[in-house]
């Protein structure tokens, strides 16, 4: 846990010899532990230099809620369930691996239940989220997601392909919103917007509907546009905003 709380928004990534420095444990030691650590999925390494996990925030499922993040994110999330009152869902999540995590969620269960709550996991080819959020990102980055990827169907229309998937993600490159056509559960679409602190694709902000009530064409030219637009005002918000030892600035 002490290597863990010297990250944050002025140093997102340490190397060994100053995570050594700030937590006076011998170097050795921080060798083996973020070595553990690394394998847990906690931290990752890219070019010597290590940085915090988005998994780190999945330590505590009971405290997602309450972290200051999500309450950032919480007033917008009421915002767009306010515009779009036929949504089923409003979720704001991030990327894990090959995993989409879902942060923090508005939800009817009147209409449908789904048993997706805040901390729950999801495979990234099967969410909206996910295709947002891979849309944003680079792409060496996009294909070691994809390697992870088993592209599990659930239903009829789930994307199985790989090249398929990627066409999606350029589509949602393009357009600044990533649909998804009952993929995961029959019956419903979704759609989301990626969010940025700074240049940085950090997550994405997305609303789940019944496809009786909106079609793919509702979902890009209606829902979109209200998508992009909020998830450009948490961009602005967030990046103004320091989190210390919160996943979501380091990626």
């Amino acid at each position: 846990m002490r290597i863990l709380q010297v990250f944050d928004e002025r140093s997102p990534a340490l190397s060994v010899a100053e995570i050594s420095r700030r937590t006076q444990i011998s170097r050795a030691s921080v060798y083996r532990l973020t070595g553990i650590l690394e394998d847990l999925g906690y931290l990752r390494r890219t070019n010597r230099l290590y940085r915090p996990s988005n998994k780190v925030l999945s330590l505590g499922v009971a405290a997602v809620e309450s972290r200051q993040f999500v309450e950032c994110i919480r007033p917008y999330l009421d915002e767009i369930a306010a515009l779009l009152p036929e949504a089923t869902a409003v979720n704001y999540g991030l990327l894990e691996g090959a995993e989409v995590i879902y942060l923090a969620r508005r939800h009817r269960d009147d209409i449908i239940t789904i048993n997706l709550r805040a901390g729950s996991r999801l495979p990234a080819h099967l969410s909206s989220l996910g295709k947002a959020i891979l849309s944003a990102m680079p792409t060496h980055e996009v294909e070691r997601v994809i390697a992870e990827m088993t592209f599990e169907r659930r239903t009829s229309t789930t994307i199985t392909s790989a090249d398929r998937y990627r066409a999606e993600l350029e589509a949602a490159r393009i357009g600044g919103v990533a649909l998804n056509n009952q993929e995961l559960t029959m019956g419903l679409r979704s759609v989301a917007s990626p969010v940025f602190h700074g240049s940085e694709v950090i997550g994405a902000v997305g609303v789940a509907t019944l496809a009786t009530r909106a079609d793919l064409d509702t979902l890009q030219s209606v829902y979109g546009p209200i998508l992009k637009s909020v998830a450009e005002e948490i961009s602005e918000e967030i990046s103004a905003i320091r989190f210390d030892n919160r996943a979501p600035i380091y990626g």
